[in-house]
């Protein structure tokens, strides 16, 4: 079991995070700590650990490449036939790895293992708006399907009914995530292109080829405070899925989806960049850019027309006023 920590400037949770992986009931563990050019005493606390913990602890240290990328650095040093994800302000409960791979090792087809998780604010956190937002909307995630099992191909949820329903990661984030390694190499990695649902595009990539299985208990814990990337992106005004959804319409990768959640995909992309031309001009152009691009691909790709000018471009209204009476057909 390799099990890897991605860190930035980490100091503040990293010692309680390792803590809970070296207290795991599984005993066949290696820990990889992957450190994405920390400024703060995180790297000195991952030697002190190295130092002294009973398992076999590595440490890569890179130059700040983003939560993506520094993902997989962790996964690219990694040697077992199980991958699982600890990110530095989470926890484990200690017999999660021993129960998540319980389930995987009962079918080889088995690509993903996930559990519920228990989402715990950190001191003072529970005042802070926009944390309390995530708490409400982001603490049930698995409620979100219309029919979980605790073993079933990734297809049949990717079939749901409710997959582009709030909230449309109904897995979860690294840390309720177990990956097999296989698996995971052969969809690839992270993609460090997105801003945000970097995780559920790993997800459902995975989930085009392999089972999967839900453990129906809490298995880790989600500490929710202000240093947060989802909390930062919110302040920041970052916090958009638009590079996911644009990455669902058009990408070959994608074409396990079903033409109507690909179709639905498109409808919640062009909304977002219709949110986008109301910003200011910068936002303006690169929206009114992507969305010649979605006007002339639903023309030339759907709608059988070709060799179109800029002039020719179909009135986007017209477009998604088709594809709400469910008149397109498969793309």
């Amino acid at each position: 079991m390799s099990v890897c920590i991605p860190t930035y400037n980490g100091e503040r949770f990293l010692a309680e995070a390792i803590s809970s992986v070296l207290l795991q009931t599984y005993p066949a563990i290696e820990l990889i700590i992957a450190d994405d050019g920390s400024t703060d005493g995180t790297i000195a606390i991952a030697c002190l650990f190295r130092e002294n913990a009973p398992v076999n602890i590595r440490l890569i240290v890179q130059e700040n490449q983003g939560i993506a990328d520094n993902c997989n650095a962790g996964i690219s040093q990694a040697n077992g036939k199980y991958i699982k994800f600890v990110f530095q302000d989470d926890l484990l409960t200690s017999d999660c790895i021993e129960k998540m791979v319980d389930v995987a090792e009962q079918d080889p087809q088995i690509g993903l293992v996930f559990s519920r998780r228990e989402m715990v604010f950190d001191d003072g956190a529970e005042n802070d708006p926009n944390l309390r937002m995530v708490y409400e909307n982001f603490r049930d995630l698995q409620r979100g399907w219309s029919n979980l099992k605790p073993l079933q191909w990734g297809r049949e949820l990717l079939a749901d009914s409710q997959l582009f329903e709030h909230p449309i990661n109904k897995i979860g984030e690294p840390t309720t995530v177990l990956l097999r390694q296989e698996v995971c190499d052969r969809v690839g990695g992270f993609d460090p292109h997105l801003n945000q649902l970097v995780d559920l595009d790993l997800w459902w990539r995975i989930f085009a080829v392999a089972k999967v299985g839900f453990i129906d208990e809490t298995l880790s814990y989600f500490r929710l405070h202000d240093r947060q990337k989802t909390c930062q992106n919110m302040r920041e005004g970052t916090d958009t899925d638009l590079a996911f959804f644009e990455k669902v319409c058009f990408a070959d990768e994608y074409q396990f989806l079903s033409p109507a959640h690909r179709i639905r995909s498109l409808l919640i992309y062009t909304t977002i960049l219709n949110h986008e031309l109301r910003g200011g001009e910068p936002s303006k152009l690169e929206a009114s850019r992507r969305l010649r691009r979605v006007r002339r691909s639903l023309a030339e790709k759907w709608l059988g027309l070709s060799n179109l000018k800029e002039t020719d471009l179909i009135n986007l209204a017209a477009i998604r006023q088709i594809l709400g009476n469910g008149e397109l057909c498969d793309p």
